[in-house]
């Protein structure tokens, strides 16, 4: 990866070695609303499983998201979105994307 660098690990852990992604003018970091990947498949949206309204059209939308979206999201429902997420016991969480800035 060109726009990624190594973070050493401390000599109580393995020495394998963790990538840090490091945002750059050619690349973002952006947000994904996904499924927690402990959800299984056949729990997401069901009957028995609903999701809150909110998580069905964040998930519905497939987009990514800036930091000041996420903030203006949060403004607008009163709540931290980033932290609580669609609420207590949401099964969605945001997902850090590196994406390549268009020209």
């Amino acid at each position: 990866m060109p726009f990624s660098f190594f973070k050493k690990k401390s000599e109580n852990q393995p020495q394998e070695q963790e990538p840090v992604i490091i945002p750059t003018a050619k690349y973002l970091r952006r947000y994904s609303y996904e499924w927690k990947k402990d959800v299984p498949e056949n729990e997401r949206d069901t009957i028995e499983h609903p999701s809150r309204p909110f998580c069905k059209k964040m998930i519905e939308l497939k987009r990514f998201y800036t930091r000041q979206d996420i903030q203006n999201i949060s403004q607008f429902l009163g709540y931290d979105v980033m932290k609580r997420v669609g609420g207590d016991g949401c099964r969605h969480e945001w997902v850090s994307n590196i994406v390549e800035k268009k020209d």
